[in-house]
């Protein structure tokens, strides 16, 4: 192996050999880059390879993703219909493989307990998946050959409208998507907001009936918007991408492209067409949230938890530790790519995590009934989580030599989770 276990930028983008030609693997795309820059409609010009980089960061994830299918280590049928390269272009090392796997396997594991604890919501249930790119969770949840069987779900995924538009023709055209979901059916929604390019499909297979995908084109900016009737909006923005309908945020302080802009003035309330406040609702941030000012980020969830009266969920996977020698040199090898990550600022370790879902207001109280935060780092999700016969499927599949590597990558990359309300209870897994 050639480099230092230090010099590995994240689990799940590197190609070939440890220390270079890996992107940073993000869900980055419905918010902002370092300067501002953003990527939504409106946003000011910017280099080409500047948009590659924004752009690569959900290729690179489609990438990894098939690297783990192609060997064994995940079943995801689809995982191939978002990458477009040769014969073994996409084959990842074996510490990224079993960070894809470890991260794939806890995040399913939450979606679960979330449906299974809101089987018997009569009037359904729905998942809210920021940034979702080419995600394929909702093929494998809506699958005719999925293991249980998911009714009345909604599923909802935003990201920049580019994005929406390019999974919705790759649904349209894939054949063998005909069987999941019905025709994508345009919406108009979302036009005041700077928003286009939204789409909505319904599950075909029985056992899924009343299942729904709504894929909404919006940069989530304009969400933390709706949260800051003071703050002027980031480049990229459009003038009118504010409501003041919600309760503002008032943490963090505005950034240098944040007071760089002027003070639009609010056009109405955003809404997301089919989103429902009285379901059941899990939010899904892999890798999104941490590319957003503390600020914005915090006023993204405010909307939520503003939003939904009914018990509301969420599930975060961010990188953590900052400080030591591997995460100094995390953050410095992001930084050379002009990539940085402002939430790892602040919530640098697992308690900081889930003060801040704590704070966000899962901890029950309040007439809310339960609630609770809780957190494991990659590394106690292969130890804890994995039981010994899975863990002697994984190693069978290919060597890992690297075992310290892995342990102290593992360690950086944190899943946090926190629930409210009566009826679902992601404490007890």
């Amino acid at each position: 192996m050639s480099g230092t276990a230090p010099s590995i930028p994240n689990l799940l983008t590197l190609r070939g050999r440890i220390g270079g030609g890996g992107v940073t693997r993000g869900r980055y795309r419905g918010v902002i880059h370092r300067g501002g820059r953003g990527h939504g409609p409106g946003a000011p010009s910017a280099s080409a390879a500047h948009d590659a980089t924004i752009q690569g960061t959900d290729t690179d994830a489609a990438i990894s993703r098939l690297s783990a299918v192609q060997i064994g280590y995940i079943d995801d049928p689809y995982a191939e219909l978002f990458v477009q390269s040769g014969p073994g272009a996409v084959r990842r090392l074996p510490i990224i493989n079993r960070g894809t796997y470890a991260r794939t396997m806890a995040i399913d594991r939450l979606v679960d307990k979330f449906l299974d604890d809101t089987e018997s919501s009569p009037e359904g249930r729905q998942i809210v998946s920021l940034g979702a790119g080419t995600d394929t969770r909702s093929l494998r949840l809506f699958s005719p050959s999925a293991p249980t069987p998911r009714k009345r779900v909604i599923y909802h995924e935003i990201d920049f409208p580019a994005m929406c538009e390019k999974k919705q023709r790759i649904v349209r055209s894939a054949p063998q998507l005909r069987s999941i979901f019905s025709d994508p059916g345009s919406v108009e929604e979302l036009s005041q907001h700077g928003g286009g390019n939204s789409w909505q499909s319904k599950a075909v297979a029985e056992k899924h009936q009343g299942s729904e995908l709504w894929v909404h084109g919006l940069d989530l900016r304009a969400i933390a918007a709706l949260q800051q009737p003071q703050q002027p909006l980031p480049p990229g923005v459009p003038i009118g991408s504010r409501g003041l309908h919600a309760s503002p945020c008032t943490t963090g302080s505005t950034t240098q492209y944040e007071e760089e802009t002027s003070q639009p003035q609010p056009k109405g309330p955003l809404t997301l067409t089919s989103l429902n406040p009285n379901l059941p609702t899990l939010i899904i941030s892999e890798c999104c949230l941490c590319y957003l000012p503390p600020s914005t980020a915090s006023s993204i969830l405010s909307f939520f938890t503003t939003t939904i009266q009914s018990s509301l969920s969420i599930v975060i996977y961010e990188p953590i530790k900052p400080d030591d020698a591997f995460g100094k040199m995390m953050v410095s090898n992001l930084a050379a790519r002009e990539i940085i990550m402002p939430t790892l600022e602040v919530y640098k370790e697992a308690e900081d995590q889930e003060r801040r879902l704590r704070e966000a207001g899962f901890s029950g109280g309040d007439g809310k009934g339960v609630g609770g935060a809780r957190s494991k780092t990659i590394e106690q999700i292969w130890e804890q989580w994995t039981s010994q016969e899975e863990k002697e499927r994984v190693d069978a599949l290919e060597g890992l030599d690297e075992v310290e590597e892995w342990k102290l990558l593992a360690a950086h990359y944190i899943v946090v989770w926190g629930w409210r309300g009566v009826g679902v209870d992601l404490g007890i897994l």
